[in-house]
């Protein structure tokens, strides 16, 4: 039974959530499940020419660019995470951590039997310890 779904957006691509919100929010109605949405932003190397909180504000922005995705989809009201390294090992680390049940994924376009399916949604779906469901565009 699905109980908490978790649904990685990149800000940057709509491709990421155009069909995959409206997917994971129809799978938490069904199910009455709860949704969250995730963003993993790049950990920010500090170089020495760097001032040291420089990215400070990453997450803010990330935030703030994943709630207005949110909204223009209808789902103003989800939770939202953001997480900072590697894509694929924080979305397996926070699925695992918080306890989700269900990870919902978009996969790049591509045409049969070429579908693009990128590295991280390739390791996700390898290695996650739950149900993973990719949605084509």
């Amino acid at each position: 039974m699905t109980t908490k779904i978790l649904l990685p957006i990149d800000h940057t691509d709509d491709r990421s959530w155009k069909k995959a919100l409206p997917t994971a929010m129809e799978m938490a109605k069904l199910y009455g499940a709860e949704l969250h949405a995730v963003s993993v932003i790049p950990e920010i190397i500090q170089l020495p020419n760097l001032p040291p909180n420089y990215g400070s504000g990453a997450k803010d922005f990330v935030h703030q660019k994943l709630a207005a995705v949110l909204e223009a989809g209808g789902a103003g009201d989800v939770p939202i995470h953001i997480e900072q390294g590697s894509v694929y090992r924080e979305l397996l680390k926070l699925a695992h951590k918080e306890g989700f049940d269900h990870i919902v994924m978009a996969s790049a376009k591509g045409d049969f039997p070429n579908y693009e399916i990128g590295p991280n949604l390739a390791r996700v779906v390898r290695n996650a310890h739950c149900t993973v469901t990719v949605v084509r565009d």
